[in-house]
């Protein structure tokens, strides 16, 4: 659990790097809904059973892969459409001459 602890505070933080969002937020969110998960598996532990929480497991981490490639699209997506309009330094074809 530590390990993983440790990864999670890193993404976080690489998050915060690049100043659009502030740590304190990031890290209030996080701690917030780890809570929230932690409450809910203990309220669930005793309604089911291990193979319906291997099952729900599962489909939490393909939905959270899911979305984080989708954020990483959408951000790679928006940081290249603008690093293209501003130009970015190259010189196109149409500009050498």
């Amino acid at each position: 659990m530590c390990i993983v602890c440790v990864r999670v505070t890193g993404l976080v933080t690489a998050s915060c790097a690049d100043g659009r969002l502030e740590p304190e937020v990031a890290f209030c969110n996080f701690r917030f809904l780890r809570g929230v998960g932690l409450a809910l598996a203990y309220a669930s532990s005793g309604a089911f059973c291990v193979a319906i929480r291997l099952y729900i497991v599962i489909a939490l981490v393909v939905l959270a892969t899911a979305l984080y490639v989708a954020a990483e699209y959408r951000l790679r997506h928006a940081r290249d459409h603008a690093h293209s309009t501003s130009g970015g330094g190259h010189v196109t074809c149409t500009e050498r001459r």
